[in-house]
């Protein structure tokens, strides 16, 4: 019988793709009916349904088929069959469930449906919020099992799929911060002079530093200056005409030799306090270490060191 029935689907898919359906009766042409069920054909040949019908098959009963001209057809026998074999059956196509009473007359109750698409969307849904256990997956999840409707009392498809909603524990997600630009220069906080001993620079109001050799004696070397920074950066520094660069390390700290700043003015040894005065007096008593310091963001600042003989 099975091969029958299902050779009575295939046509009556075959007719319904050239023929418009008209109702005779409650039960709308396309229709079977294996005993006490009745089905959409086209509900009936999906492959997706295909436990469901087998299902009914086993369950045993008449198997009737309504065709395209509202005839209802014993698919035993091939011939016609009174409307009064019709039993009383719950139909079911894709999107309702409805009683119909014997001799195929009109509903007494409509019940819509999940269709099997719908189901297979929403576990989809949960099956991707419980693997990624991610927020956002979960409450695409809930809007998919929610559009569900409400379960029969033989399926509590949406029931547990919320269920198994509610079970995931979501997991952290840290929201990557924003670094914060640096946008401050360097600042210039210390200078010294190696004279023997350290001889500290004066800082004015604007930042920019003094500093005098007149309680250093003739004979006293002048070996190094040292800078002490904010942070990590370069100091540019210009002399008596000469541009070096030099880096400062991550404490804020740099020495430079002397002759770095003097060039052939100083030796490697550095230079004499009194040799260094002589060179000053013909420069007016002073010169200038003209200092730009420049940060890793390229933020700079530019500040004075002034040497006086006096």
């Amino acid at each position: 019988m099975n091969k029958k029935i299902i050779g009575s689907f295939l046509a009556s898919v075959m007719i319904a793709s050239t023929t418009t359906i008209s109702a005779f009766g409650a039960m709308g042409s396309g229709t079977v009916v294996i005993g006490t069920k009745a089905f959409d054909l086209s509900y009936a040949n999906d492959p997706a349904n295909l436990k469901e019908i087998n299902s009914a098959i086993v369950d045993g009963g008449m198997v009737y088929v309504k065709d395209f001209n509202g005839k209802w057809i014993n698919n035993i026998n091939g011939l016609a069959a009174a409307i009064t074999s019709i039993p009383a059956v719950i139909y079911k196509n894709a999107t309702q469930k409805i009683s119909f009473d014997a001799a195929d007359l009109d509903a007494k109750i409509t019940t819509t449906i999940n269709s099997a698409g719908q189901i297979l969307a929403a576990t989809q849904a949960v099956i991707k919020a419980e693997i990624s256990k991610i927020q956002t997956d979960v409450d695409t999840a809930k809007i998919s099992v929610n559009a569900l409707l409400a379960d029969t009392t033989a399926s509590k498809i949406k029931s547990d799929l919320l269920a198994r909603l509610n079970l995931i524990k979501v997991a952290n997600v840290t929201t990557p911060t924003t670094p914060s630009v640096d946008v401050t220069a360097p600042i210039l906080n210390s200078v010294s002079l190696t004279i023997g001993q350290l001889v500290l620079a004066t800082k004015d109001a604007s930042g920019n530093f003094k500093v005098s050799l007149a309680a250093s004696k003739a004979t006293d070397m002048f070996t190094d200056l040292k800078l002490n920074t904010s942070e990590k950066a370069t100091a540019k520094i210009t002399c008596l005409g000469r541009t070096k660069t030099f880096t400062i390390n991550d404490a804020g700290d740099v020495t430079i030799p002397v002759s770095e700043l003097l060039g052939s003015y100083a030796s490697a040894a550095g230079i004499p306090v009194g040799t260094l005065k002589g060179y000053l007096g013909l420069l007016g008593n002073s010169i200038s270490l003209n200092t730009t310091l420049t940060d890793a963001s390229g933020n700079a600042s530019t500040k004075t060191i002034v040497i006086t003989a006096n």
